[in-house]
C-alpha cells in the first residue's frame, strides 16, 4: 500500500504521545502543581520513584514479549496496549478523590499507572524497531522522540493549565482524554507486521546483556542521561518559587515541548545524518550547559535574568534535549536485535530512568538543603565532566543509524 509507511509512522507517533501525556503530568505538571499547593521540596523529590517502573520493566519484558510474539506472523502489540491503557484509566478515576488524600495513597496510585504505561513501552518500543527496516528507523526515531515532546507539551503543559484552571478532578480527566485520543490511529489502523521471526530461544535479557554493542550503549547512556537530566526535573518548581503562575508555566511549557522540541526532534535526524551521532550528542551536551549557567546566574541573585527563565528552560532547553535524544535514541534502535526488540531497547530505557531517577531524589535533597544555585553549580560540573569522558568513550562508528 503506498501510504501504509505514514500511516504506520503516524499511528506510532500516537502512540508515543499518548504514553509521554502521562510522563510530562507526572514530571513537570504534578511537581509544580503540588509546589503551588504547598509541598515540600523534599516531599516533592519523592516523585522521582515513579520513573523505577521505567528503570525495573526489563526485568518482566521478557515475558511481555514472549505473550506479544508467541510465533512468527503473531502479534498482540494491541492487546498489550489496551489492556496497559484500561488499568490506567481505571487507577486514575480512583485517583481524582486522592487529593485529599495521604500523600502515600497519591504516591502508590501513580505507582501503578507508571507500571502500566513502563509496561505498554515495551510494547510499543518492540514494534518500532521490529516492524521498520533499518533506512526507514530515523523516521521511527523522529516519531518516538516528537512524539514524546508533543505528550510533554500536552501533559506537562495543557493539563498543567487544566488543573491550575479547574482543580484536581478535571486536570486528571483532560490527562486521560488526551491518552486514550492520541492511542486511536494505531489502535484503529492496520499496521506493519514484523520484519522477522521473533528469537528462536525466546527473548532473553542474557542475551542482550553479552552483546558488546549493549555494553557500549549503556556506558554511552549512563553518561549521556547524568549530564543532560541531572536538573530538569526541577524546572517547574524553581519557576514557582520565583513567581510565575501555573498558566504561564503551562503555555510556556506547552510551548517549548510542542515547537521547539518537536522541530529539534524533527530536524535531529537530519543533522545526525550529516554530522554524525557523536558530534550531536556533544554539543546538544554543551548548548544544555548555557541553560544551566543561565539558571545558576539566575538563583544566584542576578535579577535581571529572572524574567528570561521560562524562555530559557522550556523553549530553548527543550530543542537542545530534543536533538541530543534523537541521536541516543537512533542507536538504542540499532543497538536493538529485532528478534528480541521489546527486551533490547527496554535494557537501554531503564539504564536512562534509573539514572534520571537516582538524580530527581538527589537533586531535591539538595535543592532542599543548599538550595537552588548549589544544584545547578553541581549540574554544571557533571555535564563537564560527563563531556570529557564522551568524548573519549564514544567510537567513529557511532554514527547516524
Amino acid at each position: 500500500m503506498r501510504n501504509a509507511l505514514p500511516v504506520a509512522l503516524i499511528s506510532l507517533g500516537g502512540l508515543y504521545v499518548a504514553q509521554s501525556v502521562i510522563g510530562g503530568f507526572m514530571w513537570t505538571a504534578l511537581p509544580a502543581y503540588l509546589r503551588s499547593q504547598g509541598m515540600a521540596l523534599d516531599h516533592l523529590g519523592l516523585l522521582s520513584l515513579l520513573v523505577l517502573p521505567w528503570a525495573l520493566k526489563m526485568l518482566w519484558s521478557p515475558q511481555v514479549e514472549s505473550w506479544r510474539r508467541p510465533a512468527p506472523g503473531r502479534t498482540r502489540t494491541r492487546g498489550v496496549i489496551m489492556f496497559g491503557w484500561a488499568a490506567t484509566v481505571l487507577i486514575g478515576i480512583m485517583l481524582i478523590r486522592a487529593e485529599t488524600a495521604p500523600f502515600a495513597v497519591m504516591l502508590t496510585g501513580l505507582m501503578l499507572i507508571a507500571t502500566a504505561t513502563a509496561t505498554v513501552d515495551i510494547a510499543c518500543d518492540g514494534h518500532a524497531v521490529e516492524a521498520f527496516s533499518p533506512k526507514d528507523y530515523g523516521w521511527a526515531n523522529a516519531m518516538q522522540v516528537g512524539g514524546a515532546y508533543v505528550g510533554a507539551a500536552l501533559g506537562g503543559g495543557l493539563v498543567l493549565v487544566a488543573l491550575g484552571r479547574w482543580g484536581w478532578g478535571p486536570g486528571m480527566m483532560t490527562m486521560l482524554a488526551l491518552m486514550l485520543a492520541c492511542s486511536m490511529p494505531f489502535v484503529l489502523l492496520r499496521q506493519p507486521r514484523p520484519l522477522g521471526p521473533p528469537a528462536p530461544a525466546g527473548p532473553s535479557l542474557r542475551a542482550a546483556l553479552v552483546r558488546p554493542t549493549t555494553l557500549q550503549g549503556l556506558a554511552v547512556t549512563a553518561l549521556y542521561v547524568s549530564a543532560m537530566k541531572s536538573s530538569t526535573g526541577y524546572f517547574g518548581p524553581f519557576l514557582v518559587d520565583n513567581g510565575f503562575s501555573l498558566t504561564d508555566i503551562g503555555v510556556f511549557g506547552a510551548t517549548g515541548a510542542m515547537i521547539t522540541g518537536l522541530a529539534g526532534a524533527l530536524l535531529g535526524g537530519v543533522i545526525v545524518s550529516a554530522l554524525g551521532a557523536p558530534f550531536v550528542l556533544l554539543a546538544a551536551l554543551g548548548a544544555q550547559a548555557v541553560v544551566l549557567i543561565y539558571c545558576l546566574l539566575a538563583a544566584s541573585g542576578v535579577a535581571m535574568l529572572v524574567p528570561g527563565l521560562p524562555w530559557m528552560v522550556q523553549i530553548v532547553s527543550p530543542a537542545f534535549m530534543a536533538v541530543g535524544f534523537v541521536a541516543l535514541y537512533a542507536r538504542f534502535m540499532a543497538w536493538s536485535d529485532p528478534a528480541q526488540a521489546g527486551v533490547d531497547f527496554t535494557i537501554f530505557q531503564c539504564a536512562d530512568a534509573l539514572i534520571s531517577m537516582a538524580f530527581g531524589v538527589l537533586a531535591g535533597q539538595i535543592i532542599h538543603w543548599l538550595g537552588y544555585p548549589a544544584q545547578f553549580g553541581l549540574s554544571l560540573l557533571l555535564s563537564a565532566a560527563c563531556f570529557a569522558k564522551l568524548k573519549a568513550l564514544l567510537p567513529a562508528p557511532i554514527q547516524a543509524g
